[in-house]
Formats: C-alpha cells, structure tokens, sequence
C-alpha cells in the first residue's frame, strides 16, 4: 500500500512592514498561516512581503508574493484586521490560480519545476572548468538619494533604467531595482 505524498510547501521569507505600529506575534501567526494557503499553488514562494495600516479605524493589509519569479500584489482594507487579510488571501489565491492555468494551457511547467529537471540530469562528478579572471568594465558612481519603495519605482520607471540603486528609507537599507520588463521589477535588499 503506497501513500502518494505531496511535495514539501516552501516558503522562503516572510517580512512584516508597519511603520506606525508593530503587529503583534497572534497577528502574525494569524498572517502567516493564511499565506501559507498560497503554497499550494507554486511548492516554492521565495519571499511573502506583508505591509500593515491602522488609517482612521480602518485595517489597510497590502501583501506582494513573489512566486516562480512572478511578482503577484493586492491590498485592501477593512474594518477588523483578520477580515482584511482574508480579503487579501482569497484575491491571492485567485490571481496565483490563474496564473497557474495560464501556465498550464500554454504547456509551461513553473520555474522551480524546470529548474529542478535540469539540475537532477547533471551529473554529479561534473567538474567545474575555471573561469577567466573577472575584471571591471568601469566604475560607475550613483548617489543614493533616501526615498520609499514606491518613490524608487516611479523614478526607475520614469528613468527607464534598467538597473535602478537607492536608499530604502523606510527599512534603512541600500536597495537595487532590476528591470525585469517594462514596468516590473526585481527589488534586491542589501542586508547588514
């Protein structure tokens, strides 16, 4: 008798932004176990970015899942801070499982699947044949002006830069945008 197993659910990393007041641990675990709905679509989320409001007795929850390379986003407000975050998962839900039919019309399988197909055929004894020395091109310097998230998207938009660096000023760290297509973007956090 074979019990068919499913594939370990993966979540990378979970960052809880609240610049007015901190959640508590109850409320975070409460975040946590609705967002772990969202790993059944994809067997690996690489980051879960959940930002929390107290505006006027209203609850604004805003959370960004970034999934087989795919940035998915939605936010919405209520008057009691479990009922916003179920809002915010069930639309979650919803845009991953299309995602997911998308993918699957077109023949695609997820990322994370393709990359584990390619990785277990090579063979392990596989040596690695020494690169060439790197070296730099040529330096170039950028001054990093402290703006939000939101600031430096709008400016790299705006820019059209392909590779946008600045001051994160609500997190207090250096941050790197990559244009990834016209209009999206990878955020690169540099960690201290």
């Amino acid at each position: 008798m074979s019990k068919s197993r499913r594939k370990q659910v993966e979540i990378v990393d979970v960052t809880f932004r609240s610049p007015h007041q901190e959640l508590s641990e109850a409320e975070k675990e409460y975040v946590r176990r609705k967002l772990h709905k969202l790993a059944r679509f994809f067997h690996k989320i690489w980051t879960l970015e959940v930002t929390y409001e107290l505006v006027r007795g209203q609850h604004h929850v805003s959370v960004v899942v970034d999934a087989d390379g795919q940035k998915f986003h939605y936010d919405d407000k209520g008057h009691e801070f479990r009922a916003a975050v179920d809002a915010v998962v069930q639309k979650l839900e919803h845009q991953l499982a299309r995602y997911k039919e998308k993918l699957q019309k077109r023949g695609r399988k997820p990322r994370e699947e393709v990359i584990e197909a390619v990785l277990s055929e090579v063979p392990e004894t596989a040596e690695e044949t020494p690169a060439a020395n790197p070296s730099i091109r040529r330096t170039v310097r950028v001054p990093l002006k402290p703006m939000s998230l939101e600031e430096a998207v709008l400016q790299a938009d705006l820019e059209n830069a392909p590779v946008y660096m600045f001051h994160d000023a609500d997190a207090n760290r250096y941050c790197v945008l990559v244009q990834v297509e016209k209009g999206v973007y990878d955020l690169i956090e540099g960690l201290e």
